[in-house]
């Protein structure tokens, strides 16, 4: 995927200290698929398990998802806490105090989303009546 390469090589720039593109680390921080959807269920929905996102994020692998929530603990945005409950064990992700950080980023992303499908819907409805 091109995502991962392009993680892969910011991430491999960033340990040899040959890195300073601000821009190019922080799209990294995101590339992938699925981890702006992962973070928007951890603001709206609070910590939760990996069957949890496995059933809201459709289409998403086992494989995936594994993948996509270790580069975002990898990054620190993103922890797992296991604890125990008598004698079965729990594992929730929930977002890191930098991840919590990103919130007002994230909303404000969706926001705009939100306005942008608006005027997309918009236009389209105003060709449609041409």
């Amino acid at each position: 995927m091109m995502s991962d390469y392009f993680r892969n090589t910011v991430m491999k720039k960033l340990s040899n200290g040959d890195f300073d593109c601000t821009k190019e680390f922080t799209v990294s921080m995101f590339s992938g698929k699925h981890k702006l959807l992962i973070l928007w269920i951890l603001i709206n929905d609070g910590p939760h398990g990996f069957s949890y996102f496995m059933k809201n994020l459709k289409g998403i692998s086992k494989k995936v998802l594994s993948n996509q929530l270790n580069e975002l603990m990898a990054d620190q945005i993103v922890y797992k806490r296991e604890y125990l409950t008598g004698k079965v064990k729990h594992t929730e992700y929930q977002l890191t105090d930098i991840g919590e950080t990103l919130i007002p980023i994230i909303v404000a992303l969706n926001d705009w989303g939100e306005n942008r499908l608006k005027q997309v819907t918009l236009v389209k409805t105003f060709n449609n009546d041409l």
